[in-house]
């Protein structure tokens, strides 16, 4: 999908003012950054196959698609097994009742591309899973599948040339299917942490979202053997143990750590970490519980159609053929969605004496437009089939009464609850990522406020910030401004704001800000999640402390993306009152998850 230019978005006033600028995640909460420092104390054809199970999946148990890649091909550190790796557990998932996307010796593009593929196939339901062999590195505790031609020379830049391993689960979490597992024998011995300061070996430990096992071929931190057989010596023992019939996933997972220890003599221990709710058998299983599970996915089916079918809104019959595309219901929904576009279509003449309606402003070339909030595209889908299936899922019983259906947990500036932005915080003094974090709307408030990152922030409905705390302090601002209110290249603003901050220990201080804030234009800007066309902003802050303890000078330079309501890159400088620096940094965005956007806008 090619970028849509800024000039097709309509941004309009007020409207914008949505970014909270300067922020990092500090401790177990969100700090927007305060200016003064607290006071002391491509591959051919033939090798990227799209391999289709030789069987039909049985009903009973849903669809299971897989991702599986195998790298080795690296110009300056070639592997021996991941390709023979990948192709074996290709061929084993097959046997499994799995379709399986294969990718062998792929750039970053094309693993981009397999995994867009992967998460599109995944949003049908059923059970995903993603294979990676090959080179992989942790960067500051996140951890990067490194692409066949990557060229990896400064850690900052590790970002901008492999596939975020996040991303991946990611993928698989907003697809909102019932299981998913990601396997990684990634943690070989890397020759690219050379270009590291941190110089971490093998993979950093993840957390498994709900419904999730996460795999590693060892342990966090540890290096794995590439094998000196045809496959590596995790995946050998990995290939036999999913090949026996009534083995749960978990027992699986724990026969090959006993035999992986056994046989490198404890060298090599392999890890997982697990958040599944119910059972997976790779072969076999309790007829039982296949039973439950076909009587569970029809009870859900019958109960979204019920809640859906008498809806006047496209979106909530969409959402049930999201969800059951080829479901018993579709030719009824897909009439039903038929009649409704059609009467929205059709004229509508206007009552005797009724007022004309107002005519809406058209935005100029400098001041585009943004779609309506709850726009009616794929995002939005997903986001109502959840919300939807949420709403059921607290329903007493499959025969009780339909609850009524729960209102968009959005507000009237697009915030939507879930809506996540993932950034990394590089350090220009040391030239290196310093920092991993992610800023996740939890609740929108009856007042339309944001409460953010479990309550470590609060927003105003726009996305000013209202409220911060970490361990140090809690913040409390007065007349903060994130945005311009006005989009068009040489608008200029001038505000102050205050920024009320308590310590722990009962003190307070107050600093107060005077701040001129212009437009300079739209531009390009490259980030780990994508080059985006976005409004630049430039900032500048002279702050003092109430008391007379200090003061300053602060500059921002962002980029503003109107599709995802945020900043996606931000750089900044802090001087002392004697013109020192004393801090330079820059934030990048490295992946999201936002309501009517999707990751087709950033171009790659």
């Amino acid at each position: 999908m090619k970028k849509k230019p800024l000039a097709q978005w309509n941004i309009a006033g007020a409207a914008t003012k949505n970014i909270a600028y300067a922020v990092m995640l500090s401790g177990a909460g969100l700090l927007p950054v305060s200016h003064a420092q607290a006071p002391a104390g491509s591959a051919p054809d033939a090798r990227n196959l799209q391999v289709q199970a030789s069987a039909p999946v049985p009903a009973n148990r849903g669809q299971r698609i897989a991702l599986v890649i195998g790298n080795a091909s690296y110009k300056d550190a070639p592997l021996t097994n991941p390709v023979n790796d990948a192709r074996a557990i290709g061929q084993a998932l097959q046997e499994s009742g799995f379709s399986v996307i294969l990718r062998e010796n792929t750039d970053q593009r094309g693993m981009l591309s397999a995994l867009r593929e992967f998460g599109d196939k995944l949003r049908a339901g059923g059970t995903g899973l993603f294979y990676y062999a090959g080179h992989g590195m942790q960067i500051k505790g996140r951890n990067y599948l490194i692409p066949v031609g990557a060229n990896v020379e400064r850690e900052d830049e590790v970002a901008y040339s492999a596939v975020d391993a996040q991303a991946v689960l990611d993928k698989m979490e907003a697809a909102g299917n019932a299981a998913n597992i990601m396997i990684l024998d990634a943690c070989r011995n890397n020759p690219f942490t050379r270009s590291t300061r941190s110089g971490q070996a093998g993979l950093a430990q993840m957390d498994a979202p709900v419904g999730t096992l996460v795999a590693f071929a060892t342990s966090p931190g540890a290096v794995a053997s590439d094998g000196s057989g045809a496959n590596g010596l995790y995946t050998q023992h990995l290939l036999t143990a999913m090949r026996q019939n009534g083995s749960k996933v978990e027992d699986v997972f724990k026969q090959v750590r006993a035999n992986v220890r056994r046989d490198s003599q404890g060298k090599q221990v392999p890890w997982e970490a697990t958040s599944l709710e119910g059972d997976f058998y790779f072969r076999g299983g309790a007829s039982a519980a296949t039973a439950s599970a076909v009587d569970s996915s029809i009870a859900v089916e019958n109960a979204l159609w019920d809640a859906v079918k008498n809806s006047s809104l496209p979106i909530e019959l969409r959402a049930y053929l999201n969800r059951f595309p080829s479901g018993r219901y579709a030719g009824e929904a897909r009439a039903r969605l038929a009649q409704l576009q059609s009467a929205a279509t059709a004229p509508v003449a206007a009552a005797p004496n009724a007022p004309s309606p107002a005519r809406p402003a058209q935005p100029s070339a400098a001041q585009p437009a943004v779609p309506a909030a709850g726009s009616d595209d794929q995002a939005a889908v997903d986001r109502r089939t959840q919300e939807i299936l949420a709403g059921l899922a607290k329903t007493p019983a499959a025969n009780a009464p339909a609850a009524a259906r729960p209102a968009p947990a959005s507000n009237s500036f697009g915030y939507t609850v879930g809506d996540r932005w993932r950034y990394q915080k590089v350090d220009k003094f040391k030239g290196e990522v310093v920092e991993n974090f992610a800023l996740q709307v939890d609740r929108i408030e009856p007042n339309g406020d944001l409460t953010v990152n479990r309550g470590g922030a609060v927003w105003t409905a726009g996305g000013d910030v209202k409220y911060s705390r970490n361990a140090e302090r809690e913040r409390f601002y007065s007349g903060f401004k994130q945005y311009p209110t006005v989009w068009q290249a040489g608008a200029k603003s001038a505000f102050e704001y205050q920024i009320d901050s308590k310590f722990p220990d009962g003190r307070r201080w107050k600093e107060i800000s005077k701040a001129t804030m212009v437009v300079k234009g739209q531009e390009t800007v490259k980030t780990p999640a994508g080059e985006f066309d976005a409004w630049r902003v430039e900032l500048e802050v002279f702050w003092r402390i109430e008391s007379g303890d200090g003061a300053g000078r602060y500059t921002q330079t962002s980029w503003y993306v109107p599709q995802l309501r945020r900043y996606v890159a931000w750089d900044e400088e802090s001087r002392n009152s004697n013109g020192s620096f004393n801090r330079r940094d820059r934030y990048e965005l490295t992946s999201f998850s936002v309501r009517g956007a999707d990751d087709t806008l950033a171009k790659r």
